[in-house]
């Protein structure tokens, strides 16, 4: 495993932050998370135990029934089509009631958190929009963590389901596109984002997730949850990139990005970071931002990194909100990087900074602010300021 050459510093500090408390824990009380890896190679993720509300094991039958309120077949309109067979293989912990609650959500709406210990407040703020409806939490790893404090702790859903979807298989299974599309609110917990993007993208279940956004549900993610939710991803295909990899050269082998795992209207042009200033991330971002214009995918860029115990909820206005303890980074770009080729540092920008804090907002899509901002550059491997936060 390669080490960052901050390793032992941010270790450090990490551990540090499990001394701090913003109201962001779990049902079993714990603050940070304790398990490895979130598709970039590093500690902690908020991936589903202990730091985001590991309650126990659901009943597993998941099997839900017709109806999710939006007004089309099966949905409460008098037509009681079925959902398909459950498969036997298939895990899913189920909490509350499995049938569908034949409920209209009232978002859409967006959840961008930004890893380690779950913000309450964001959980809070979904319950608002999901009408009394299900929560469905998709992951490929851990098991029901989310299901005991998202139906006791925080309360107002019908009903939680995890589902591990582990394979391509499970990805294109009718049963788990049918729950999905029916749910309230969809939760993409931790784990490994390069896993969600190899079985997930171009899936039945990719396609249930922007069914459920139609119908008016709130779509969230944490860590590599989050990673996955722009226009453009850090995909991880080769594992981790440390921010000095990105910026000493912006095409290194561990720079794997892709596009259009989803296509939520509300993050059109956006890339984004997760564990943010924990994990020093702002020169990786401006790398992804750079590779994304030098590559020709957009003509402009929006960075967005989430630090950890924060979250940026938008609603169905377009008005994003932060919440929690952290800041939310925000940049755009139009301008392509003076340098960014293969072996080469990246010299890029400035671009301007929002730093925004808890209560601050922005418009989407589109990111506007009227938060102040500060130029950030990178040059010669590094950036400028040295700390750009």
């Amino acid at each position: 495993m390669r080490l960052p050459l901050s390793f032992t510093v941010l270790a450090t500090f990490v551990v540090g932050l499990g001394c701090q408390t913003d109201g962001a824990t779990d049902s079993s009380g714990s603050e940070v998370a304790s398990e490895t890896g979130d598709g970039d190679g590093d500690l902690g993720d908020g991936d589903g135990e202990p730091g985001d509300g590991d309650g126990e094991p659901g009943d597993g039958d998941g099997d839900g029934e017709p109806g999710d309120g939006d007004g089309e077949p099966g949905d409460g309109d008098g037509d009681q089509t079925p959902p398909p067979p459950k498969p036997d293989w298939l895990t899913v912990y189920t909490i509350g009631d499995e049938a569908d609650a034949d409920v209209d959500p009232l978002g859409p709406g967006v959840l961008l958190m930004g890893g380690g210990a779950d913000v309450n407040a964001a959980f809070t703020w979904q319950s608002g929009l999901i009408a009394g409806g299900d929560i469905v939490v998709l992951r490929a790893s851990g098991s029901d963590g989310y299901n005991s404090y998202l139906y006791n702790q925080i309360g107002g859903a019908d009903s939680v389901q995890t589902l591990l979807i582990t394979s391509a298989e499970a990805a294109a299974d009718p049963w788990v596109a049918w729950t999905v599309a029916h749910a309230e609110a969809v939760f993409m917990a931790g784990g490994d984002q390069a896993v969600y993007m190899e079985l997930w993208k171009d899936s039945p279940l990719a396609d249930a997730i922007m069914t459920a956004w139609d119908r008016g549900a709130v779509i969230g993610g944490t860590s590599a949850g989050l990673a996955v939710m722009g226009e453009f991803v850090f995909a991880a295909y080769n594992g981790t990139v440390y921010p000095e990899e990105a910026l000493e050269d912006p095409y290194n082998q561990y720079m794997e990005l892709d596009q259009d795992f989803l296509a939520i209207p509300t993050l059109a042009g956006v890339i984004t970071d997760s564990h943010f200033f924990e994990r020093d991330r702002m020169g990786r971002l401006l790398g992804f931002a750079a590779r994304v214009l030098e590559d020709g995918w957009s003509t402009e860029v929006i960075g967005l990194g989430v630090d950890e115990r924060t979250a940026m909820v938008i609603g169905p206005d377009g008005v994003g909100e932060v919440l929690g303890n952290g800041s939310v980074y925000l940049f755009h770009s139009d301008q392509p990087a003076a340098v960014c080729s293969p072996g080469l540092a990246l010299e890029y920008g400035p671009v301007m900074v929002h730093r925004l804090a808890a209560g601050d907002t922005a418009t989407w899509p589109g990111g506007q602010t009227a938060v102040s901002a500060a130029p950030v550059s990178a040059s010669g491997g590094f950036t400028v300021p040295a700390d750009p936060y």
